[in-house]
C-alpha cells in the first residue's frame, strides 16, 4: 500500500502552513473528498487560502504531520489525469 499512487487534499492556510490527507487511489472519491471538504469551508469565518488535489502516494499522506505543516518537499503537484 506504501507505493500506491493516487490522489490527497492538500489545504493551504494564510500563514503559510498546509494540510496534506484523504488519500484516494481513485479521481472519483478523491474528487467527492476535495467537493466536501471545500463546501465544508465555505461558510465559516476562517477558510483555507486554497484547497485541491494532488498526485501522492499513500506513504506520503500516512506520514504527512496531522497540521502545521511547512515542508517545502510535501506533494505539491496539480492533479494527475484531468479530464
Amino acid at each position: 500500500m506504501e507505493y500506491v499512487w493516487g490522489y490527497a487534499i492538500r489545504r493551504e492556510w494564510p500563514d503559510g502552513a498546509h494540510d496534506l490527507f484523504g488519500f484516494a487511489a481513485d479521481p472519483e472519491t478523491a474528487q467527492r473528498w476535495l467537493d466536501r471538504d471545500r463546501a465544508y469551508w465555505r461558510g465559516g469565518p476562517v477558510r483555507p487560502a486554497a484547497v485541491y488535489l494532488v498526485a501522492a502516494n499513500a506513504a506520503d499522506v500516512d506520514r504527512h504531520p496531522v497540521a502545521g505543516c511547512r515542508r517545502s518537499c510535501c506533494p505539491d503537484s496539480p492533479e494527475r489525469g484531468q479530464r
